[in-house]
């Protein structure tokens, strides 16, 4: 088995020639990664990523699974070399929380999958160890540091004096009062396979309106299950009940235990959200104009956590 590391172009098209020979390649622009490619001949188009053996391992997770809303490798032989090779997608972001309920389920069976450790075995071909249900410290550790980190970022903002950026303080205030119990709660519930950064930006809408979860590239391992979507949930009763309808390790809960993992899970989104999405030299944080926009949008899920 290969070592994945950065490849040139060449070195791209080289492990790619015996199925794409004669491919047109044109770089796609996509955050910090160069090697993104968009790749065509004739009226055959593909997607082409250079990705790391986290990233490849899920995507030949994903190439087993097989689910409409979460696309996949069709060439699975080549992640191996470091290679996602899938159909090329075209539309445009998500630009809103309401997500597709086929979406919402695909994902759901796919934790409930990746939760059977027979299949995790079977098919971890880069023998990667990290299935776990629980939290061994890491988690209950990093969400108690990004309590403290907060304020630091906040502060950061004052400068803009936006009435948004003093909600953003409510919230953390009230979040604050009840520390131990958040971080005990989100620590304690589930553990599921993460995606780590289900965002509308990674949601894409295509021609015919499927919703498309893509960029498993922060996928490192297992989480507690309500974090990734929860944001999608709190004013969904719909997408909330098919969410937790195919999740088969919490079918039996009740329905207060459903409204606090679903507490606990958004307020740890809120403190990720604060720490990634509002630096500076973000471009959602790096003008006052830019600030007060985003904080707006996300302030209309978060204010839930003051309820």
């Amino acid at each position: 088995m290969s070592k994945i590391k950065s490849l040139s172009l060449k070195q791209i098209k080289s492990v790619l020639k015996e199925e794409f020979e004669g491919f047109k390649f044109e770089h796609i622009p996509l955050g910090e990664m160069y090697h993104t490619y968009k790749i065509s001949k004739g009226k055959q188009t593909f997607f082409v990523k250079e990705v790391k053996i986290h990233e490849a391992q899920m995507e030949y997770f994903l190439s087993k699974l097989k689910y409409g809303h979460l696309p996949y490798s069709i060439f699975p032989k080549f992640l191996e070399k470091g290679i996602l090779v899938r159909q090329y997608i075209k539309g445009n972001m998500l630009r809103s929380k309401n997500i597709d309920l086929g979406l919402v389920r695909d994902f759901a069976c796919m934790r409930s999958e990746m939760n059977d450790k027979r299949f995790f075995n079977k098919h971890n071909i880069f023998k990667l160890d990290n299935f776990s249900r629980k939290d061994g410290g890491f988690y209950a550790k990093s969400l108690s540091q990004s309590f403290d980190f907060a304020p630091k970022r906040l502060k950061e903002l004052d400068k803009y004096k936006l009435r948004e950026v003093e909600d953003y303080w409510e919230i953390y205030k009230h979040l604050k009062k009840n520390k131990k119990e958040i971080i005990k709660g989100f620590v304690s519930m589930p553990f599921a396979k993460q995606h780590q950064d289900f965002r509308e930006d990674n949601i894409i809408v295509d021609k015919l309106g499927k919703q498309n979860l893509i960029d498993w590239g922060s996928s490192y391992g297992y989480h507690p299950f309500m974090f990734d979507p929860a944001p999608f949930l709190v004013y969904n009763k719909k997408a909330l009940k098919t969410y937790m309808d195919n999740l088969n390790f919490c079918k039996r809960a009740s329905d207060a235990q459903i409204s606090r993992w679903l507490y606990v899970g958004l307020a740890a989104k809120f403190f990720d959200n604060v720490k990634w999405r509002l630096d500076p030299s973000e471009y959602r944080a790096d003008t006052k104009v830019k600030c007060k926009k985003y904080l707006a949008y996300e302030y209309e899920t978060f204010k839930y956590l003051l309820e």
